[in-house]
């Protein structure tokens, strides 16, 4: 019975104690790969609300409100680098829509943190 009670207890502890834990370089594959979701999300969306014929700076307006509400509450999106999602989205725009008249200035507006 004491040896049931003393497996039993570390057993418990021990589950209790261990957490995931993110290394270091799956940090880095999650934010990468968190780095194109946002970047395919705001694309798709900018470039079927063109498609739908709102102009470009409505779909631009849009595309980045539902961007941000969409991953705004993301565990790992402050440690997304945002100039890199922009220059994702910059070549993802003109070799999905086809648009290139738009520039890393226009999206400014993309912010992700939950506090902007």
């Amino acid at each position: 019975m004491k040896r049931f009670l003393i497996v039993l207890l570390i057993t418990v502890l021990s589950a209790g104690i261990s957490s995931p834990v993110i290394a270091a370089q799956d940090l880095e594959k999650q934010t990468t790969k968190l780095e194109q979701k946002v970047s395919k999300k705001f694309t798709k969306t900018f470039c079927n609300s063109t498609g739908f014929g709102i102009s470009y700076d409505g779909a631009l307006k849009f595309a980045l409100g539902e961007t941000k509400s969409e991953f705004a509450k993301n565990k790992l999106i402050s440690n997304v680098n945002i100039e890199n999602v922009k220059d994702q989205i910059l070549d993802d725009i003109a070799s999905t829509c086809y648009y290139f008249e738009l520039t890393k200035n226009d999206l400014d507006g993309l912010k992700l943190d939950k506090a902007d």
